[in-house]
């Protein structure tokens, strides 16, 4: 019998199941367990060794789901199921080469039998290995189950494009295990790359000039070990100071090559730097370690002129005063608490300039007489009033060609003259101001002391609605000025050469004028910033009646009347015959003020740096050491300060201008564009 059967009648072919998605779970569940089993059950005395064979026979069994024939009939389908086969196998491997690298594995194993160092060598190599097939099987083979998530059951699956989700998947593997192993192999490496500031200072001109001014031989020398990063920076810096002066013997020794020379010296470590004159040396601790020696580094030449200073000079003597509220008696550093007054920098810069510095009231005789062994007096913002007794005592100690420094201040409570009773306001209408004066003589206990040297001393605030420093963000911050105007006396010379890089701060500053009928001879060195006014109602903005913006004094030098040698006070100068070495004693009184106190406080002084030179090239001038005035190079971080004015600029540089570039350069570069479409 025939069979009737239809030539192009062809069977439905029937699909091949995949692996199903549990085979996936089971295979990183497996790698879960032994991970728990091996790491966070490892301290358990029982139930870890469970727990880790647990997760290999899920591994083992995940593994050879994938190679069962039932899933691997067809073309893309076998494809697919060969390279999850493949990655899981790999990942099985991973897991046998973990365990070689167990104890019991190194015991059992080839590694036992290995020495200490080629042992570890082999157990960092295969700890590596391991890692990277664990990761380059696992990530490949999630990224290509999830591709053949949604076309699992479908009758040809899309082999390209779960071979392209493992390709992902691997590089991913690949990028993360290379960044792996570049972190481990940098950590065997011994190469430390700081990439913070550093740089030593060079010897700076003022530390030259006082080489330059030695009257007697004065011998440097560096102890350091021959091999040391840190001799060679100061070797450097000795070889560019030892060509400024004869005077200044240099050499870098090795401490343990020259025993008697350290000996000698009294250098007790490495890392030193000795200075000696005679019998007398200083001593500069740098150390011998880079790192450690770095902050050193920076300040070495302003460490090195203040012992310099010490052998150089003959030690002077500085009196502040005392019992009249000033900034150097109290106790809280403004640097503890910003609103605290008190004076530690202005201490500290005059013992590295080689003073002795000795307090001066009424309990240390200021009210008979200044000690003759004063070679500067420094009255740092009284706020209660000098009596007539010590007035006179100062009167005649600038008689004697004294040297003071006053920097009085106009925030005082002892400004305001309580005792003279006010005239009685005529009548005018609500709303109107008083009138001023502007040619009144002011009056009052600091007025007092400025006229001693034969200056005016107005105690209405300075301020300016521009040229200020920001600090509350409020209108009080008007008074806080910042001024870069100086004169080319010697005082403030270096400010002057340093033009608009220096600012001097001065937070609440009154004024300063020359007394009528004065004789001495006096110098502004200090104005202020334009549009500057005096605040007489304490508003903070510029009034049209009584105010108006002028140039003010903020510092003056003042020198005395020229005189003839046999016209002096009738006090003889006991001070002409002694401290010869190392000191100009001008024969004339010398004195520098300030209109503001708070200009040499510690909380201004503390953050900006030309305030203390102000200071200091004042002090050294009024001793005669103008010669040797400037600052020391330092090559620490510079807190970067903006007045309102410069803020101003800086934001609508960056909100206006910076966007506004970026769209004239786009405009730009579309219109030629479309030029050259145009000429096509």
């Amino acid at each position: 019998m025939a069979t009737n059967t239809k030539p192009n009648d062809v069977r439905p072919a029937v699909a091949t199941p995949s692996a199903p998605g549990w085979v996936l779970g089971m295979y990183l569940g497996g790698l879960a367990l032994v991970y728990a089993g091996e790491r966070v059950l490892s301290g358990l005395e029982k139930g870890a060794g469970a727990v880790s064979a647990l997760g290999v026979l899920l591994v083992v069994l995940a593994t050879l789901l994938r190679f069962s024939p039932r899933f691997r009939a067809g073309g893309d389908r076998r494809s697919i199921e060969s390279l999850l086969a493949g990655l899981s196998g790999l990942g099985l491997l991973a897991v046998l080469l973990y365990f070689w690298t167990t104890p019991w594995g190194v015991d059992h194993l080839i590694l036992g039998k290995l020495s200490d160092a080629a042992r570890t060598r082999a157990l960092d190599l295969i700890t590596v290995t391991w890692v990277a097939l664990i990761v380059i099987a696992t990530l490949p083979m999630i990224f290509a189950e999830t591709a053949l998530l949604p076309m699992r059951n479908a009758e040809r699956p899309e082999s390209r494009r779960v071979r392209s989700a493992a390709a992902a998947g691997l590089t991913l593997a690949l990028a993360a295990v290379y960044g792996s192993l570049l972190v481990y192999a940098a950590s065997g490496v011994k190469l430390n790359v700081d990439f913070s500031y550093f740089k030593t200072s060079r010897p700076s001109e003022s530390t030259k000039k006082l080489a330059q001014g030695l009257s007697d031989p004065v011998r440097v020398v560096a102890f350091f070990p021959l091999v040391s990063d840190v001799r060679t920076e100061v070797e450097r810096y000795l070889n560019e100071l030892k060509g400024s002066t004869p005077k200044l013997q240099i050499e870098v020794q090795d401490r343990l090559l020259a025993p008697k020379l350290a000996k000698e010296l009294r250098a007790t470590q490495d890392g030193v730097i000795i200075l000696a004159r005679g019998s007398t040396t200083q001593q500069i601790v740098v150390g011998t370690e880079l790192d450690a020696a770095k902050q050193k580094l920076k300040v070495l030449d302003r460490d090195f002129q203040e012992q310099l200073t010490k052998l150089a000079k003959a030690r002077l003597t500085a009196y502040l005063t005392v019992g009249h509220g000033e900034l150097n008696e109290s106790k809280t550093s403004a640097m503890e608490d910003p609103n605290a007054r008190s004076a530690t920098v202005v201490r500290t810069l005059l013992q590295r300039q080689n003073y002795t510095v000795k307090d001066l009231g009424l309990a240390q005789g200021l009210g008979r007489d200044v000690p003759d062994d004063a070679d500067v007096v420094v009255i740092l913002g009284p706020t209660e009033p000098f009596s007539n007794a010590e007035l006179e005592s100062l009167g005649r100690y600038l008689g004697r060609n004294g040297k003071l420094f006053m920097a009085l201040d106009a925030d005082a409570f002892s400004t305001k003259d309580l005792v003279t009773p006010e005239p009685a306001a005529s009548a005018k209408p609500a709303g109107s101001a008083a009138p001023v004066d502007l040619n009144a003589v002011p009056t009052g206990p600091l007025a007092d002391l400025a006229k001693l040297v034969g200056l005016t001393y107005g105690s209405d605030v300075l301020a300016n609605e521009r040229m200020h420093i920001r600090l509350r963000n409020d209108d009080s911050d008007r008074t806080r000025l910042i001024t870069q105007s100086f004169s080319s006396h010697a005082s403030v010379s270096t400010l002057n050469r340093a033009g608009s890089r220096a600012g001097v701060a001065f937070f609440g500053a009154g004024s300063l004028e020359k007394a009528r009928g004065a004789t001495e001879r006096v110098d502004f060195t200090v104005r202020s910033p334009s549009g500057t006014f005096a605040d007489k109602n304490r508003n903070y903005r510029l009034d049209k009646d009584g105010e108006r913006q002028i140039t003010f004094n903020l510092a003056a030098a003042v020198t005395g009347a020229d005189k003839k040698k046999d016209d002096k006070a009738a006090k003889p100068d006991k001070k002409d015959d002694k401290k010869k070495d190392g000191k100009s004693n001008p024969d004339e009184m010398r004195a520098f003020v300030l209109a503001d106190a708070d200009a040499v406080g510690d909380f201004v002084m503390a953050q900006d740096p030309y305030n203390q030179l102000l200071f200091v090239d004042s002090i050294r001038w009024l001793v005669g050491e103008e010669s040797v005035a400037g600052p020391p190079n330092t090559e620490e971080d510079k807190r970067i300060q903006h007045t309102k004015q410069q803020d101003l600029s800086w934001f609508y540089a960056t909100i206006f201008g910076a966007p506004g570039l970026v769209l004239a350069v786009g405009l730009a570069l579309g219109r030629r564009s479309r030029a050259k479409g145009a000429r096509r």
